[in-house]
């Protein structure tokens, strides 16, 4: 089980790494990108991005997220017998969560390429409405999703660590994809150009990477 536990702890690691790629494919663009439009949903360098980018991050996330589940499995295995129970609860929420993020970072793969195709021969305003709907109609999923993926299973392993749960320094509780989007949120707010699109588009996969990381740690 321990050989196993390091197998999956590091194809969560590539995973996570894996899935970075993939945001940035999707999502880096120039420093020179504006939002469009009223709720700001469309990005300016949509137009001038390459197809293929679209496609290969929506194929990448078809792989990196069984792959960095196993990471997280690995961790949560390692938690001891009396707390199987919260140990299951973090398995199925993060699960739950992974699913969806398959299926929003797919959707979200589709805008860009909605977006290019109506502009060619439609108005803005006919690519505005389509793409701020379809955004609207996924906010629900996306919110619940995004919280049993990323939020929610990072909470638990903060718990773990700090109450002993999990036999790991306390600075462990740094080394989650809720942390590290924090991080890149703040660095974007320096407004440098530098840390305008990286490294917040990919922090959280980056933390997700993580959990493979504290999976190696515990002997």
């Amino acid at each position: 089980m321990k050989m196993a536990n390091h197998i999956m702890a590091v194809i969560g690691i590539f995973g996570g790494l894996l899935c970075a790629v993939a945001d940035c494919l999707l999502d880096l663009k120039a420093p020179e990108n504006k939002k469009l439009g009223k709720g700001g949903y469309i990005d300016s360098k949509w137009g001038e991005m390459s197809h293929w980018r679209f496609v290969a991050s929506g194929t990448a996330a078809m792989f990196v997220v069984p792959m960095y589940t196993c990471g997280f499995l690995a961790l949560v295995n390692q938690f001891p017998a009396e707390h199987v129970g919260l140990a299951a609860t973090a398995k199925v929420l993060f699960l739950c969560g992974a699913m969806g993020g398959f299926m929003i970072h797919t959707v979200v793969c589709l805008m860009p390429t909605i977006y290019k195709d109506i502009m060619e021969t439609g108005p803005f305003t006919l690519a505005e409405k389509v793409i701020s709907d379809t955004f609207k109609q996924i906010y629900v999923p996306f919110f619940t999703l995004y919280s049993m993926l990323v939020i929610i299973p990072a909470g638990i392993v903060i718990y773990a660590i700090v109450s002993g749960i999990l036999p790991l320094p306390l600075w462990c509780v740094l080394l989650n994809p809720v942390v590290f989007q924090v991080i890149g949120l703040l660095l974007r707010a320096t407004k440098l150009k530098c840390f305008i699109d990286a490294p917040s588009i990919c922090a959280a996969s980056l933390g997700l990477a993580m959990y493979g990381v504290l999976a190696l740690m515990l002997k």
